[in-house]
């Protein structure tokens, strides 16, 4: 007998200290399973019974009195035909959709006058937030005055050559007409012909001079619109320093990064390979809330495991005991070379506004591991007797089968195994090390 089973042994006498053994006990065949009403439960007391030692009469099954489960707190569980499932929990920063963001940022070099809004304000599209006065506003509408007016000056010269044409050409048939009456000499038909040649190319040249003007107004116009001016003040008396920033979309303020006579110049926004949020130095910052990112830090050892579509339950300490669900819109295709990682974008619809840009959430995905299903036992249902896995499964009128199991797989409060178990099965969860020992008493009487 080794040292192992000696003390499993005093363990179980320890149990049964002071207690009476049974003489005899009903034998476990015909017994029918029991069928428990809930998944778990908790055997009820019954007053009266004397606590006693199990008793066995069929091998590897045994036998408890009520006053034993009670004392023992014996629980069962259901035995499951599942996959093998595990909870992945991250913790991230809730961010705007990148696809749902618009900046203001100035085009010009000048000075913030006036600021409308602030962080937290719902804006519309098209709504002025800001001014920034710049002498390339002036410049820029003094441009287009002068294209203009080249312009005009161009055509009213085109005007003026094609009259100046028509009347050479009206000289040059008269003169033609003259010659053939003998009136008038060829010479003078012939300074004629040349007069309307001349005057044609001066068309010509005008004409192209006049391309050239609406080309540069044209520029002028593209100028105007990128500094965001839709329309120029409509005499030159008019033109003014201030332009106006309008919101390019429809949201909330989330950043606001100026302030009065501060000075601006254009700048270029980029986005970083980590994150979804623009890098950038924008005036102010404007999202649309109702849908929110998280982006999940993700080991390579768990990206098998995740899918396109596989909801995720969220949790924040701005929201206790508030659940916010989600789902995975999108796995990264880039891993970071130092942590291992991939960025796992997650997306959660926020139409109550609770989750803010910055803020700290909890995230859980349960996952279902490939190519693990069958039976499934609670893990505290499973006791090692002598090097071999066993359950305790729940019969009729107190009786328990050691059942012998094999361990497959393991994840958290859930095994799954192979052996003698059906589906529906209730196996003992709580209170198994009771019999285990008692079944190991069993076995150290038996080998006596």
């Amino acid at each position: 007998m080794t040292r192992t089973r000696f003390l499993l042994a005093a363990l179980a006498v320890v149990f049964s200290a002071g207690c009476d053994r049974h003489s005899t006990v009903p034998t476990f065949a015909g017994a029918n399973k029991a069928s428990p009403e809930s998944a778990t439960k908790t055997f009820s007391s019954a007053g009266g019974a004397s606590r006693s030692a199990a008793t066995v009469s069929t091998p590897g099954v045994l036998h408890l009195t009520q006053q034993q489960i009670d004392f023992a707190q014996i629980k069962t569980s259901p035995v499951e035909m599942s996959h093998l499932s595990q909870d992945l929990d991250f913790s991230s920063i809730v961010q705007a959709p990148s696809d749902d963001i618009g900046i203001v940022s100035p085009q010009m070099n000048g000075v913030v006058s006036r600021v409308l809004v602030d962080v937290g304000d719902t804006v519309r599209k098209g709504q002025i937030l800001m001014y920034v006065t710049s002498p390339d506003v002036a410049e820029a509408q003094a441009n287009y005055y002068h294209a203009l007016s080249k312009l005009q000056e161009v055509e009213a010269a085109t005007r003026l050559i094609k009259t100046r044409l028509d009347l050479s050409i009206k000289n040059q048939k008269r003169l033609e007409g003259l010659v053939d009456e003998g009136i008038s000499a060829k010479r003078d038909v012939e300074i004629a012909q040349e007069k309307v040649a001349s005057t044609s190319a001066e068309l010509v040249a005008s004409e192209a001079a006049g391309n050239a003007a609406k080309a540069q107004l044209s520029a002028a116009k593209v100028r105007l619109a990128a500094l965001g001016i839709s329309s120029p003040s409509k005499t030159p008396d008019e033109i003014t320093t201030e332009l106006p920033l309008y919101s390019p979309r429809s949201g909330t303020v989330v950043e606001r990064n100026v302030i009065a006579g501060q000075g601006v110049s254009p700048i270029s926004t980029t986005m970083t390979p980590r994150t979804t949020q623009a890098q950038h130095n924008s005036l102010i910052c404007i999202a649309d809330l109702n849908t929110v990112w998280v982006m999940l830090e993700v080991p390579q050892l768990e990206v098998s495991k995740l899918k396109i579509g596989t909801p995720v339950k969220f949790t924040s300490e701005v929201a206790p005991g508030m659940t916010f669900d989600g789902q995975i819109t999108r796995l990264g295709e880039n891993f970071d070379p130092n942590s291992h990682s991939v960025l796992v974008r997650t997306q959660i619809q926020n139409r109550s506004g609770l989750l803010k840009p910055g803020m700290m959430v909890i995230a859980k995905v349960h996952t279902q591991r490939p190519g693990e299903s069958g039976l499934i036992v609670d893990t505290s249902a499973i006791q090692n007797i002598e090097g071999k896995d066993y359950v305790f499964v729940a019969r009729a009128d107190n009786y328990f089968e050691k059942t012998d199991v094999q361990r497959i797989s393991t994840v958290g409060e859930r095994t799954l195994v192979k052996g003698d178990l059906k589906l529906g099965d209730h196996v003992v969860s709580g209170g198994a090390f009771v019999l285990k020992t008692e079944a190991v008493k069993a076995l150290v009487g038996g080998d006596k």
